[in-house]
């Protein structure tokens, strides 16, 4: 009497893998004939769909030999360059015009390969599991050290606000006395304004500014912001 056995789900994925119904047979200790039935049969509904094509075997892909190349093995090097410089000298390297040095290894180097990612970043070509291993070590890797010089000095202005604040209980006027202080300044509160009105103020600014200095928006928008908390019940 002839075997069938119980047929299983695999056998579907098997015979799309290109196992013949003779080695799945052979392996089940049952009869090829009843495994080719189930595969026709219900390989459609298990898949969801009909069965790849075939590929003939000069057109199958080969394995990867094992000395192929690694496209990432030097990338992952810069990046452990990255690391240790970040680790030894507490701060990003900097290209500098003045720099002799320049070959690979040097630090103009790899300010440059920082650079050239975040270019590729911006044009979207940079892998995702490349960008996941430069957040690791750096962060900040996609702000550019023009940026983060901006932030920094933005960052100082408002605490010279602070201060000025705090002394005076009020805030900078326009003077005309050249190179003073409080002008300054008055021309730097202005310019968040105007960037708030035009719709450029950084979010992460706005929340500053409104967190720390309450009453810096236009006298019109403090007007607007006060009558509609008064509206709400």
């Amino acid at each position: 009497m002839e075997r069938k056995g119980r047929a299983h789900p695999e056998w579907v994925m098997m015979s799309d893998r290109g196992v013949s119904a003779a080695v799945i047979a052979r392996l089940n200790d049952v009869n090829p004939e009843y495994v080719r039935e189930y595969v026709r049969r219900r390989g459609e509904a298990l898949r969801g769909g009909p069965a790849p094509t075939r590929l003939a075997l000069h057109d199958r892909p080969r394995p990867r030999p094992s000395n192929w190349p690694d496209p990432d093995r030097r990338w992952r090097a810069r990046l452990e360059e990255l690391d240790r410089f970040l680790q030894e000298h507490q701060r990003r390297p900097h290209a500098r015009r003045s720099d002799d040095s320049r070959q690979t290894g040097s630090e103009w180097s790899l300010a440059h390969w920082l650079i050239t990612q975040r270019s590729h970043h911006r044009a979207e070509r940079l892998p995702l599991h490349r960008e996941r291993g430069l957040d690791r070590v750096l962060p900040s890797w996609r702000l550019d050290d023009r940026s983060i010089e901006n932030e920094s000095n933005w960052r100082l202005r408002l605490v010279e606000l602070l201060r000025f604040l705090h002394d005076h209980g009020r805030f900078p006027q326009h003077t005309d006395m050249p190179g003073d202080q409080e002008k300054s300044l008055a021309v730097w509160v202005y310019a968040q304004q105007s960037a708030y009105r035009a719709g450029t103020l950084e979010p992460e600014r706005l929340q500053w500014l409104d967190r720390q200095v309450p009453r810096w928006r236009p006298v019109r928008e403090q007007e607007e912001r006060q009558g509609s908390s008064n509206s709400t019940p």
